[in-house]
């Protein structure tokens, strides 16, 4: 892919895998980043590596540029069904608040591509294990939940 050449190219490239404990489902690159705001082109390849869901350090905005995905959200007090869920399919425009809670899941064998612009920090980042906020750098590092609550087999 021409875009994709590119952009590996200029722009710092991470493959985001939960560790190594899935296959990459989510390459990022940096296009620009400061103090105060960032801007990343996102590729989503595959789900969320872990099924509990997580939140973000920063508010950000997400605009959708091609392809789609599922969003899985937390549905408070409800014992049938917990979890909310969405599909957005490009093009979008989303704004989220750094204590957004969600799991993304891709279509079918589809991927997702996003240009997102984050803010400043204003939070510390994590997963949400049943409904239990842990800090992302602990839940990585517990191989128990960790390991157990991977999406990939």
């Amino acid at each position: 892919m021409k875009v994709q050449a590119f952009i590996n190219r200029w722009f710092k490239l991470e493959e985001i895998n939960g560790k190594n404990r899935c296959p990459t489902y989510l390459y990022r690159w940096t296009l620009f980043a400061c103090e105060w705001f960032g801007v990343y082109v996102h590729h989503f390849v595959g789900d969320d590596w872990s099924r509990d869901m997580h939140d973000h350090p920063k508010r950000f905005v997400s605009i959708g540029l091609a392809g789609q995905y599922l969003e899985e959200t937390p549905r408070p007090n409800s014992l049938r069904r917990p979890i909310n869920e969405r599909i957005y399919r490009a093009p979008w425009i989303r704004t989220f608040p750094a204590h957004h809670i969600h799991r993304l899941r891709m279509i079918g064998r589809g991927d997702c591509w996003t240009l997102v612009i984050v803010f400043r920090a204003t939070r510390p980042w994590g997963f949400w294990h049943f409904g239990k906020f842990i800090p992302w750098r602990e839940y990585v590092a517990d191989r128990g939940i960790a390991d157990q609550r991977r999406s990939c087999p």
